[in-house]
């Protein structure tokens, strides 16, 4: 008895023992913040919080900083990645909203390259009327949330266009946050988490990226189904409001020609149709470049500056060409 219990505490400390050094190794590793999962985890452990808001689920705290993937991150005490606003528009002033997830958030990239900072310098470029683009994104959000966000606390920034920034997963349910020690606290274990799921889905039968993305988008998927619901409160809540609402859908960057998510597109092209809304698909500005010319770094795909400058363009002509009285005829003509 005395052997077996011996040999148990023996193999309970070679485990102990065994995790201690993984952990010490995967931080000072990836101290260089090159590992997406341990970054994604750190932003949001160091940077969010619960949202009081139904629906939202989580939001930025406000006037925290870090920096994730090498880049510096602020969060203004209003939860946004964006210097601060007034609670009223100044005179003479349009302001455009941005909803969205990590891609309108601009995760890895500085803050003058987000598709916001790009396209406000290029509608100041000409005209006298001023412009603001207000970067609401917050990383691992869906549509549902955004739409929650901005109809009980978004709107009251008073802007005059809301631009939905849609992402293909974006149609994934909403999280929730789930307590558990390691994952909340343990560099290793988020480590090793990332890398299971891509044996799951290399040797194990777990569905691939891009099928994982078009399952998101069956007719029975809950997901699916809550953002076209949101899509719909939200777009009441705007005409009511007076608020002009613009869906903007963001491709993504791993394959471009042929894009292998064109049925999904057309999906949300056709969504957007029947409530009567102006929608615009971003794949032409960018298709003919090559992709990983558009990331934030050789492993990640979120868009880089560069990318966000193409976006910013055809969002600038887009604007402009739905609504001629509101943008100066020269606004966004002339490159930054």
């Amino acid at each position: 008895m005395r052997n077996l219990v011996t040999g148990l505490a023996v193999t309970i400390i070679t485990i102990l023992v065994g995790l201690g050094v993984l952990e010490i190794f995967v931080r000072v590793a990836y101290s260089d913040g090159s590992n997406f999962d341990i970054e994604m985890w750190r932003y949001a452990k160091d940077l969010k919080q619960v949202s009081p808001i139904p629906g939202v689920g989580h939001e930025h705290r406000p006037g925290g900083s870090g920096t994730y993937m090498g880049v510096p991150v602020s969060i203004s005490s209003q939860g946004l990645r964006d210097r601060e606003y007034g609670p009223q528009k100044p005179a003479g002033t349009v302001r455009i909203l941005m909803l969205g997830d990590s891609i309108t958030f601009g995760w890895g990239a500085p803050v003058e390259g987000t598709t916001a900072k790009a396209l406000e310098r290029l509608l100041n470029t000409g005209g006298t009327t001023r412009y603001e683009v207000i970067n609401t994104g917050v990383g691992n959000t869906n549509t549902a949330m955004q739409a929650a966000y901005f109809m009980n606390k978004g709107y009251q920034l008073e802007p005059d266009i809301v631009l939905l920034n849609y992402f293909i997963n974006d149609a994934e349910e909403t999280p929730v946050k789930n307590e558990n020690l390691l994952t909340d606290y343990s560099y290793a274990a988020v480590f090793l988490a990332g890398r299971l799921d891509i044996l799951e889905r290399t040797y194990f039968g777990k569905a691939d990226w891009q099928q994982y993305y078009r399952d998101l988008y069956r007719d029975d998927a809950p997901g699916w189904r809550e953002a076209q619901r949101s899509l719909d409160a939200l777009t009441q809540f705007c005409a009511d409001h007076g608020y002009e609402l613009m869906v903007v859908n963001y491709p993504e960057l791993h394959e471009l020609k042929p894009y292998p998510f064109t049925g999904v597109t057309d999906d949300l092209a056709a969504m957007t149709a029947s409530r009567r809304l102006p929608f615009l698909d971003l794949l032409p500005s960018v298709e003919d470049e090559e992709p990983t010319s558009l990331w934030v770094t050789s492993t990640d795909s979120h868009p880089n500056a560069k990318a966000a400058e193409l976006f910013a363009r055809s969002i600038a002509a887009k604007l402009r060409a739905t609504y001629p009285g509101i943008f100066d005829e020269g606004a966004g003509t002339t490159p930054p």
